[in-house]
């Protein structure tokens, strides 16, 4: 039997795609690629939740968490942001039948949320009310719970909750069904996003692009930083993800919002005199930073593939942008192609120029692929305990 690499060992005992393990093993060495995907399979250290400040203060909200007896702290530099903790992890108990549940849905319950119908795989036969363990595919035990339906009913797909989750490896506070996000006082937002919309630094009365808007955290985020001011183009294709984003538009009392359903890469074509001050690129990624990710299947091809993509974006808004307007790259990734790379296409083909952020947010770019990126800056789940996150700042020159 040949030998395997360190990459290989790394991608059988995590479940990573040997083609992403291979890219962290290249960027960070075996040590460090290993810790990374550890910290990916668990998740973020921090959560981050952003105040609405059209509506409330961020010592308002604290008081609200603290008599909810919710520990929370407030950022050390961004004003809207609050940290809550992440508790865990826990034990989970092997006693009860097993059910095996998709990975979005496991990724889900592991911190708490409870699992619907339509998350499941298979399951032994179980009635109502019986104690039950959730697991993913690999045998990973994610939570343990009380069944709210018989297993018929469950594969049926009835819609609701199939297990009430009574405990689980994570907890974090459950604040979607609290008083303080239906009165629309908060966004639940990961810090990487929060830092997107301030490296943007919008300005009161300007007219803002958010290219892929949907479901609308840092267009709801960029409208509160404007004071309601100004007009933001809020663009999605989906259908779907749109009424979700004018939801959230709603709940958080935003006016300035113009949402159109829309694929952004046309956009120039369908409106050609629209001229922007400022321009969010968050683009579809393979989004390896994000967590938890209990395992990953990313291809060669579907990187390569993605990057191209990202660039049909980058084009077209560096089109739409005014001269000496700013624009912000984001991803929730962490491959060089996705990110640095892309970035040196915008130096040498779409006449941008990277800036420097005013405030400095995790680590600098991975500059050996590229000179130019020391002034991006990637967010590192081993070293900040965020999700993998990639911001660049760029100029119209």
């Amino acid at each position: 039997m040949p030998k395997l690499n360190a990459s290989n060992k790394i991608s059988n005992q995590y479940n990573y795609s040997p083609d992403v393990v291979s890219r962290l093993v290249e960027y960070f060495g075996n040590e460090r690629a290993e810790n990374i995907i550890k910290e990916l399979k668990t998740p973020s250290r921090i959560f981050a939740i952003r105040v609405n400040s059209l509506i409330t203060s961020t010592s308002q909200v604290l008081k609200e968490l603290e008599r909810l007896s919710i520990k929370a702290t407030p950022h050390p530099t961004i004003d809207e942001a609050v940290l809550l903790d992440v508790e865990g992890p826990f034990l989970i108990k092997e006693t009860g039948k097993k059910i095996i549940a998709d990975k979005f849905a496991c990724e889900s319950v592991m911190q708490g949320s409870d699992l619907y119908s339509s998350g499941v795989i298979k399951l032994e036969k179980i009635k109502e009310n019986e104690v039950v363990v959730i697991e993913d595919k690999t045998g990973l035990k994610v939570a343990e719970g009380i069944a709210r339906m018989n297993s018929k009913n469950i594969m049926q797909r009835v819609k609701g909750v199939a297990v009430q989750t009574t405990n689980s490896i994570y907890k974090i506070p459950d604040l979607k069904n609290s008083p303080l996000y239906s009165r629309g006082l908060i966004y639940l937002q990961s810090l990487p996003a929060i830092i997107v919309s301030k490296a943007l630094e919008p300005q009161q009365n300007e007219l803002v692009i958010d290219m892929c808007a949907a479901p609308g955290g840092k267009t709801t985020h960029v409208a509160q930083i404007m004071n309601n001011t100004g007009k933001i183009l809020a663009l999605d294709r989906s259908k779907k993800r749109l009424e979700k984003l004018r939801s959230n538009v709603k709940r958080l009392g935003i006016k300035n919002v113009i949402s159109i359903r829309l694929d952004s890469r046309l956009l120039n074509k369908k409106y050609p005199c629209l001229e922007a001050d400022r321009i969010i690129v968050d683009p579809p990624c393979t989004a390896i930073g994000v967590r938890p990710k209990l395992y990953d299947n990313t291809t060669e091809k579907q990187i390569i593939s993605a990057s191209t993509y990202q660039r049909q974006f980058l084009k077209v808004a560096a089109k739409l942008l005014k001269l000496g307007g700013t624009m912000v790259y984001s991803t929730c990734t962490m491959t060089v192609e996705e990110n640095e790379l892309n970035m040196k296409y915008c130096l040498e083909e779409l006449e941008l120029e990277l800036k420097d952020l005013s405030k400095i947010y995790g680590s600098p770019g991975l500059s050996n692929y590229f000179p130019g990126a020391k002034k991006t800056h990637r967010l590192h789940p081993d070293l900040h305990g965020t999700p993998g996150n990639f911001i660049a700042v760029l100029e119209k020159v």
